[in-house]
C-alpha cells in the first residue's frame, strides 16, 4: 500500500502528518466488517482531519461522507483510510488498536524515526517498511514549486491537479481566500481521504525550509 508514501515535504512539516490505510484482504475478508467497525470507531475517537472510503457515498469527511453509511459499508467495502496531524493521537490510536487485536491489516504513513518510536511504545512490531528516497535524476527544474508538490502529494491517487492547487494558492497569498476554505477545496478532490488539510494550512502560512 505504497500510495500514501511519496508525501514531498520538509521534515518539520511531515512531523505532524501521519495516514492510516485499514484493509481486509482475501484470506480475513469473510466476516469482516464487525472487525472493521470496531477499527473505524476507535480511529474515530481520536478525532482524525480526513476520513472516508472513495467507493462509499461522498467518499471523504471533507466531501460530507455520512459516516453510518460508510460504517454500514464495511461488509462490502472492506476498507478505510484517514490521517491525524497530532502525535499524541496517533499514539492513543495505536494502544488502542494494540489491544483490539482485530487480526487486520493496517498500513501507517509518516517519518520512519517516528514511526518505529510509537510502534515500540504501543507495543506493536513493524511488519514491513516502504521508504520514500526523493527525487533523484530528470528535469526537476520543470517541477512545480515546493508548495504545489507538498500539496499535490498529500493524494495518494494524485487527483489534485497541479494548476488548482497554484491557483487556489496563489488566491490565498493574496487574500482573495480564505486558508481553511482553499484547504477543504482542495481536500475535495482527493477520494482515498488521506489529504491533510491541517498541514496543508501549516505550509501556507509559515516558511518551510527545503525539503
Amino acid at each position: 500500500m505504497t500510495h500514501s508514501l511519496h508525501r514531498y515535504g520538509t521534515e518539520e512539516s511531515l512531523k505532524s502528518d501521519y495516514t492510516f490505510i485499514v484493509r481486509a484482504c482475501q484470506v480475513n475478508r469473510e466476516g469482516c466488517a464487525p472487525k472493521l467497525q470496531k477499527l473505524f470507531q476507535i480511529f474515530l475517537s481520536e478525532g482524525p482531519v480526513n476520513i472516508g472510503c472513495n467507493s462509499v457515498g461522498k467518499g471523504t469527511i471533507a466531501n460530507g461522507l455520512d459516516l453510518k453509511e460508510l460504517e454500514g459499508a464495511f461488509d462490502r467495502t472492506l476498507r478505510f483510510a484517514c490521517v491525524f496531524s497530532s502525535k499524541d493521537k496517533v499514539k492513543r490510536v495505536l494502544k488502542k488498536l494494540k489491544a483490539a487485536d482485530a487480526g487486520i491489516s493496517i498500513t501507517i504513513g509518516g517519518l520512519i524515526s517516528e514511526i518505529e518510536e510509537m510502534a515500540k511504545e504501543s507495543g506493536i512490531k513493524l511488519h514491513t517498511a516502504n521508504i520514500s528516497l526523493g527525487l533523484f535524476g530528470g528535469k526537476k527544474a520543470l517541477l512545480p514549486d515546493d508548495k504545489v508538490l507538498g500539496t499535490t502529494t498529500m493524494c495518494g491517487h494524485g487527483l489534485i491537479a497541479t494548476r488548482l492547487a497554484k491557483k487556489v494558492i496563489e488566491k490565498i497569498e493574496a487574500g482573495e481566500l480564505a486558508l481553511k476554505d482553499g484547504a477543504q477545496t482542495l481536500a475535495k478532490h482527493c477520494p482515498c481521504a488521506l489529504f491533510n488539510m491541517d498541514r496543508f494550512e501549516v505550509m501556507l502560512d509559515h516558511k518551510e525550509e527545503k525539503p
